[in-house]
Order: structure tokens, then sequence, then C-alpha cells
């Protein structure tokens, strides 16, 4: 059994990820509890609430930090005063030669925050995993990241902003719907963040099905990913992807998703979930939502409200079917 929940997050342009699940462990059956991501402050305090009244309890097994941008990091302070959180999952930016960046702090005043309380706190390198198995760090590698490291220090391989202005800022994100999903135009994967890039990718086997979480990751960081997936034969289609950086463009690309789910024509047997708000010119894409569904995904987005894939638990009082993405128009590759 497990239940996986998104919670709305961010205000106007601002997005990020509050995820909070719970699982049944393979070889005891007691309840797992995982937090991935906390979103900003307030979201982080909402995130204390989500768990105190769906999960009824203030214990939580793994809150993973994938990455210190502030729409993931800001409300994961919230979560280690709010609830007793055994272990901390995050990277050392200070340990690994990113003492100057301008996220270390956070990262240092997290850490201190955790131990403080008495919260273990781990690095999650590829090839870590918890709870008989279930849950798997495809990546980084420790060398991966260090790389990324000192691209973040030297200021090279940032992504950079396209040159033409968007003409369709205040659209939302339902007024962007089409007609008909169409065949794809193949596209290439572009420029992503080396920050983005460092993000924790991982993988949750339960009851013979698997969900990949993805964070902010770029294609090039996504294959490596996939590699060691496949090193330690757990690459099959996932049945549950978190859409990365809110369904950018940027963090896809045709060859990837047919490498992951397949190929396009298929049937909607499997799901996708994107962080996202209400009102924005690009977020999640278009063209990024139809690559997804034509590979077999319903594609769900916050959207303003929490989301939910259930799998053997009970329905919630309150709680009615999510209303799914697409096809939706597909913007101009630029």
């Amino acid at each position: 059994m497990y239940e996986v929940d998104f919670l709305p997050v961010g205000d106007g342009e601002d997005s990020g990820d509050a995820i909070a699940l719970r699982f049944s462990h393979p070889d005891t059956g007691r309840w797992v509890r995982v937090i991935i991501d906390a979103g900003f402050a307030d979201d982080g305090e909402a995130l204390v609430e989500h768990v105190r009244s769906y999960y009824g309890t203030n214990e939580i097994d793994v809150a993973i930090l994938t990455h210190p941008d502030g729409d993931h990091i800001g409300g994961m302070g919230e979560v280690i005063r709010g609830l007793q959180v055994r272990e901390l999952w995050l990277h050392d930016l200070t340990q690994h030669g990113g003492a100057t960046l301008p996220a270390a702090a956070a990262v240092n005043d997290l850490i201190a925050l955790a131990r403080a309380r008495g919260t273990a706190v781990r690095e999650p390198w590829a090839g870590t995993q918890a709870f008989g198995g279930a849950l798997t760090v495809l990546g980084p590698t420790e060398t991966y990241y260090e790389e990324l490291m000192v691209e973040q220090v030297s200021g090279v391989g940032r992504s950079t902003p396209a040159g033409k202005a968007i003409v369709e800022a205040a659209r939302g994100l339902f007024d962007r719907i089409g007609a008909a999903l169409g065949v794809e135009t193949p596209f290439s994967e572009k420029e992503v963040s080396p920050r983005n890039n460092s993000s924790t990718v991982s993988l949750l086997r339960v009851d013979d099905q698997s969900l990949l979480f993805t964070a902010d990751a770029g294609v090039p960081a996504l294959e490596r990913a996939w590699d060691e997936a496949e090193a330690v034969g757990l690459a099959a289609p996932p049945d549950f992807v978190q859409v990365p950086h809110h369904g950018s463009r940027r963090n896809a690309s045709s060859a990837w998703l047919d490498r992951l789910l397949g190929p396009t024509g298929q049937e909607e047997t499997r799901s996708a979930f994107v962080s996202v708000v209400r009102i924005s010119p690009k977020h999640p894409s278009g063209r990024v939502v139809n690559a997804y569904k034509r590979r077999g995904c319903t594609v769900v987005a916050t959207a303003g409200q929490s989301i939910s894939r259930p799998h053997g638990t009970p329905a919630r009082a309150n709680w009615g079917p999510a209303t799914p993405l697409g096809p939706m128009v597909e913007e101009a590759d630029d």
C-alpha cells in the first residue's frame, strides 16, 4: 500500500515541490513516512499539518531535500521543527567545494537545526537504499555532484532565459488545453543549471509498482540516474513519475522519454504528477505534457490544490478524482 501526496506550493510565478508519502514496509508491513522537499516556508507548515491530519502521526522516517533552491528548502525547517524526523537526507555543499555558494548558509543552518533536534543527517548518493530496498537513490553519484559543484562555483553551465517576450503571461493552466494530442515532433534536451542537475533522484518500489521522483533534474542527470537503475536491475518503465521542474521544457526530450517510458502511441496506464501554479505562461510545457501522455501517462497538476496517488488505501473523505491535463497547446520551440 502507498499514498503519494503533492501539495500546492508557491504564489504567482513561483512554484516548488512539497511531497509527502507513506508506504508499507516490505518486511514488516509498518507504515513508512517520507517527505521529499517542502516548498517555501508556508508550504512547510501546510505539509506538517497534512502529515498530522492524514497520516495521523508526528513521525517522519526520512525527509529528503533534493537540492537547495528556495522553493524546495524554504519549508524544510518548518518540517524539522514541527515533526519528529528521524533522518534528513541532503547534500552538504560546504563539504564538496560549495562553501562560497549563496545556498550554503541555508544548508548549513538546516543541518544545524536537524542535529539540534536529534535528527540524523545523511548524504544520499546513488546506490543508497532504505526500508528493505523499497527506496533507492539513483543519483547523483558523489563524483558527478562534485563536478556540478565546480560548475556552480565557477559560474559555467547556467541556463540562459530565452530572449523573446512571453505573450501569454495571463493565461491560466486550463486555458492552454488543446483539442487533440497529435503526432509528436521530436524535441531535444535543453541546458539546465548545475544546481538543478544536482537534484536527488529516487525510486520507490512497493507492491510491484515503481514510482520515480525527479525533483528539478535535467536530462543529463536523469540519464545518469537511469544508468544506475539499469545497473541494479530497476530500470523498468515506472508506474508513476514526478515530472521534473514543474513540467519545464528544459527538463525533457523525446529520446529521454523514449528510454524511460517507451515509444509514443501508448494507452494511458500510468500516472505523472507535476507541481505548478495555476497561472503560468510556461509551466507546465504543453510539449512536455503531451509527450508524457503519448507514452502512457495520465498527467495531473497541483494548480492550487492537493493531489494524491493512492494504492490499496481507503478513500479519503472530501477528496475527489483529480482532473487530468491535456492534450495541451504546444508552444513553439526557441
